[in-house]
């Protein structure tokens, strides 16, 4: 004979064992004893008192949970399947004691009314999203469409009784305003308010789903003509009888879908602009590593120039006679940095520093890009900084486009 669980006892009891009724809840169809007590944390001991007290159930070596843990557990965590008993228990609960309370003004009944108030509320709300959820799931996940046919009315009555339900708790409260006028508790007066706008929202949410049945409803049933149809067709085609008792193909023939079109490949040129962008850029790196035309994968694009950073040598470029050394670079057969690296210029223009060479360089290459041909090659150059730090610098080879001189 057991002795009788006290609320600390059964709190310790389901906590040492919450792993297991874990993995009970999860598995519906029950688990085998044997994977059960193949578990580190469960002996033969332990799983004779959850069976002792109730918390599990054995069956020919199958164990699962109780009903009333399963239970407790989706209604606590608002799963499972929607039921609009809780609603309607809660109507009375609150019918009860409004009763009571107008006969002995006792602050128990008080409570009682708030707890009833706050649990239509929840319950309301809480059984409208498991509607919806459960009349997705229904439409997405049933195969059967019969059965799911059958599944959609079902909820449609559900969803008929909520409605009802939430009028009938609307009226309790219209007819109870005046009463819940004359108790000074702004407590009370809040809940009210809340129940009235929730009841409202839910009302709203629930004319959509109904829409949304409807919706599904139809959908399934041109589904299942469309079905009936190809099943008949195959029929047809099976007994060889297609072509003969029906005009089919010539049905099929004159039809202009793009379905039955034959598949033509657009080829068409990607513009230049594009190429230059970032995103022209990551598009021709995955076609060059696709097409095993990339032969440094190490090398990464630049990082994006700061605005105006060739602001500081405007004064200087200006003094520069930058067409007449573009067409001075023209002639030679160096490539463009290490022409403007070495290149002397005039007296008035003076000695020019590396950062600014390279801001000439780089001025040179975006203005004059028609005549200059870009390889694709990198050169490199080690220099050493303003903080005597030995660094390589890295630069596209560009050459003249002789093309373009032709």
């Amino acid at each position: 004979m057991r002795t009788p669980l006290t609320i600390r006892d059964l709190v310790n009891l389901l906590y040492q064992s919450k792993d297991v009724i874990e993995m009970l809840f999860g598995n519906k169809d029950s688990i085998h004893k044997s994977e059960i007590l193949a578990r580190d944390d469960m002996s033969d001991e332990r799983l004779e008192k959850l069976v002792l007290y109730e918390i599990i159930h054995e069956n020919n070596n199958v164990i699962g949970l109780d009903d009333r843990i399963v239970t407790f557990i989706e209604e606590f965590l608002e799963i499972g399947e929607v039921t609009t008993s809780f609603i309607n228990d809660n109507i009375q609960a609150l019918n009860e004691n409004l009763k009571y309370y107008r006969i002995d003004s006792n602050p128990k009944f008080l409570r009682n009314i708030k707890r009833s108030l706050k649990r239509i509320s929840s319950t309301t709300s809480r059984e409208v999203m498991k509607l919806h959820k459960n009349i997705d799931d229904t439409y997405k996940n049933q195969d059967n469409y019969v059965i799911k046919l059958q599944e959609l009315d079902k909820y449609k009555s559900k969803r008929d009784d909520i409605i009802n339900l939430i009028r009938e708790s609307e009226q309790i409260i219209s007819d109870a305003q005046g009463f819940f006028n004359t108790i000074i508790d702004a407590e009370l007066n809040s809940i009210v308010l809340d129940l009235r706008y929730i009841l409202v929202r839910n009302r709203d949410y629930l004319n959509e789903i109904q829409s949304q049945i409807i919706d599904y409803i139809n959908r399934i049933q041109y589904q299942a003509a469309i079905y009936k149809k190809i099943q008949r067709l195959k029929e047809l085609k099976d007994y060889e009888e297609l072509k003969y008792k029906t005009d089919f193909i010539d049905v099929v023939t004159g039809t202009k879908a793009l379905m039955f079109q034959r598949r033509s490949v657009l080829k068409s040129r990607i513009s230049l602009d594009f190429l230059y962008s970032d995103r022209g850029h990551e598009l021709s790196k995955k076609i060059a590593t696709k097409l095993d035309l990339l032969r440094n994968t190490s090398r990464k694009p630049a990082g994006r120039m700061a605005e105006g950073f060739d602001e500081s040598n405007l004064e200087e470029s200006t003094s520069l006679n930058v067409a007449g050394l573009v067409e001075k670079f023209m002639t030679s057969d160096s490539d463009l940095f290490q022409f403007v690296l070495t290149y002397k210029f005039p007296e008035k223009v003076g000695e020019l520093s590396l950062e600014k060479r390279i801001s000439l360089y780089v001025g040179i290459s975006i203005d004059y890009d028609s005549k200059l041909s870009i390889s694709g090659k990198l050169g490199k150059m080690d220099y050493v900084n303003d903080k005597k730090q030995k660094l390589k610098l890295g630069y596209a080879i560009i050459k003249p486009n002789r093309k373009m001189q032709a």
